[in-house]
């Protein structure tokens, strides 16, 4: 086949079955709600990140900015702040690039809007511009 038949068949292929798409698909191209990340990165941060931060945020060491508490005091970090961390890690943080674009917004996302903190969404694609 050549070139432009590909493309016209690819083309047509992919606008032939627009009216049959059901509402479950559109769901999985929708972005993710704020309960779903919450839900999703609370597993993640029992995983990766409760072990240091504590179960509930509190932190470690409170002497010591290695697991500093999340609880709380995170409105002067930004989304791109956060992402970085959790992907490049930091001074006593091991980094976490492993895992995927939307692990890292759920995980954020749940830190954002746990123990006392209320500060909204981190995207997936917020994530993929910071790697």
């Amino acid at each position: 086949m050549n070139c432009r038949a590909g493309i016209a068949t690819t083309a047509f292929a992919l606008t032939a079955g627009v009216s049959d798409i059901d509402a479950q698909s559109v769901e999985t191209l929708a972005p993710a709600s704020l309960e779903e990340l919450v839900k999703e990165g609370a597993s993640v941060y029992r995983s990766r990140c409760a072990e240091c931060h504590g179960p509930n945020g509190e932190g470690q060491w409170q002497d010591h900015d290695a697991a500093p508490r999340l609880a709380g005091k995170l409105a002067p970090l930004s989304v791109e702040r956060i992402a970085v961390l959790i992907i490049q890690g930091g001074s006593y943080m091991p980094r976490f690039d492993s895992l995927t674009h939307r692990e890292i917004a759920a995980v954020a996302t749940f830190v954002r809007n746990s123990f006392g903190n209320s500060h909204g969404v981190v995207t997936e694609e917020e994530v993929a511009g910071y790697r």
